[in-house]
């Protein structure tokens, strides 16, 4: 019989028999073999699951990527911008993942859409993009759950063998319980945990070193769900968000819609009125003109004639006013501002309240390419405003004109109260006025003004107290041909 002396002296020297041994250790080899091949299994599929959703997340980055820029680009640029970023984007994703692309029918809608190249059809390409996360969502959720069933498989071969070989082998029953169905078992209830979306960790303890790769595999797995389940409920929440702003996009452009009718039945009504004021006008301007010839006094003669210009520029801007209502605009010509603000400032120094005083900050000027009457128009109501601001009190109202860069800046400042916080917090808006007479529609039509010659307007109170309003229009430099 062979027989295996164990390491000592002569005389602790003890014979074991050596072929129970070696039958144990050849079922023992049988048996590491047996699980080795199993273990291989099973990294094989964790190793092809991981592949699948590491594959996956990146396709889902993508595709959340492509939405977010998209969207960047419609709001940055317009909707042709985000059309062309969402071509782009599905080239991209075309080029890195054909298999997902190739005969995917959402993806075959979604380029049919795009080559229409009509930016109207941007929303419908958005909402075909949702419907094909939506769809890779519920694959995923199918990857995940494949995983599972695969480890869980798994799982049952590599405890019957240990149950095999438990029966052969009885006196490792301790070893094998403490080093692998232990973790085996901690592995079993995290899986389980998993099915109900508990991403529980296992911790490996005194596992065998052949069960380790496969615990760290499990926990790596584990953190890698956990991200891309963070990674889902970021892009739910922020799909949530966009859809939220759209919402509230879509109710904002319904209130500039109802604005819009609002100010469209206001110039039906302003229209009419233009209409019936004409000829009563026309009357006072005749009037103002005979007795301008009559009398003898320059200084009164002065203003008549003021008063007869003022009368033909409404009378002009009543003519426009019905134009307008034909969509016919009124033609710029050449105009020097110094020379137009210091002719209304003279108009209206006349009108205004001996206690408010109006001033031109002295400089330079070259003519620009304006519209006369509206930029008069507007110009008025500007000084009309601070004016009664200063009504009460009194005070000082100061006109500058600076021109540099192709630009002509007119700035009018007083020193009253200044603008109310309201008006400086949500901007100018139609009919919307702080004063108890007024309609909300002075400054407002100065805005559109500015904005029809592609320029800007700019408020903002003084410190410690007055207002400043600020008009940036173009006004090139012209040669004497032009």
């Amino acid at each position: 019989m062979a027989i295996l002396r164990l390491p000592g002296g002569a005389d602790s020297r003890k014979r074991i028999p050596f072929a129970p041994f070696r039958t144990i250790g050849f079922l023992l080899v049988q048996f590491v073999v047996l699980a080795l091949l199993l273990l291989g299994v099973l990294l094989v599929h964790t190793n092809q699951d991981l592949h699948t959703l590491d594959a996956y997340t990146a396709y889902m980055a993508e595709l959340a990527d492509s939405s977010q820029q998209t969207l960047r680009d419609w709001q940055a640029r317009g909707p042709m911008a985000g059309l062309q970023a969402l071509r782009a984007a599905e080239a991209r994703i075309a080029a890195i993942h054909p298999d997902q692309v190739q005969h995917n029918p959402h993806w075959v809608r979604l380029r049919e859409i795009l080559a229409a190249n009509n930016p109207a059809l941007l929303p419908q390409a958005l909402l075909q993009l949702s419907d094909i996360s939506l769809n890779e969502h519920q694959r995923g959720r199918r990857l995940v759950l494949a995983a599972g069933h695969d480890a869980r498989y798994t799982l049952v071969g590599t405890a019957i063998a240990l149950f095999s070989f438990m029966i052969f082998v009885l006196v490792t029953l301790i070893f094998f319980r403490l080093r692998i169905l232990g973790p085996l078992r901690r592995l079993q209830g995290a899986m389980r945990s998993l099915e109900i979306g508990a991403f529980r960790r296992v911790t490996e303890g005194h596992a065998d070193p052949g069960i380790s790769p496969l615990l760290q595999y499990y926990n790596h797995m584990i953190e890698r769900l956990e991200d891309l389940e963070k990674t889902r409920r970021q892009y739910l929440q922020d799909l949530q968000r966009e859809v939220n702003e759209a919402a509230h996009t879509l109710v904002a452009q319904q209130a500039a819609v109802a604005r819009s009718e609002r100010l469209a039945a206001v110039g039906e009504a302003a229209a009419a009125f233009a209409h019936e004021l004409r000829n009563p006008l026309a009357g006072l301007q005749v009037g103002c003109a005979n007795i301008r010839r009559e009398i003898q006094d320059p200084q009164l003669s002065e203003r008549l004639g003021l008063m007869e210009e003022e009368l033909r520029r409404v009378s002009r801007l009543l003519d426009q006013q019905l134009r307008g209502a034909r969509q016919v605009h009124e033609q710029g010509r050449r105009v020097n501002p110094r020379d137009t603000v210091e002719t209304l400032l003279n108009l209206l120094r006349y009108q205004s309240p001996s206690h408010v005083v109006l001033k031109l900050l002295p400089g330079a000027s070259r003519d620009c390419l304006l519209p006369l009457d509206q930029f008069r128009q507007a110009l008025l109501n500007l000084i009309l405003n601070a004016i009664q601001a200063l009504a009460s009190e009194g005070g000082t109202i100061t006109v500058a004109i600076v021109q540099a860069d192709q630009k002509m800046q007119l700035t009018v400042t007083d020193n009253g109260p200044g603008f109310p916080e309201r008006l400086l917090r949500e901007g100018i808006r139609p009919f919307a006025s702080s004063k108890e007479q007024g309609t909300g529609l002075g400054l407002s039509m100065v805005r559109r003004f500015v904005r029809s010659l592609g320029g800007e307007v700019q408020l903002r109170n003084r410190d410690p107290h007055g207002a400043e309003i600020l008009l940036i229009l173009p006004c090139p430099v012209m040669t004497e041909k032009e």
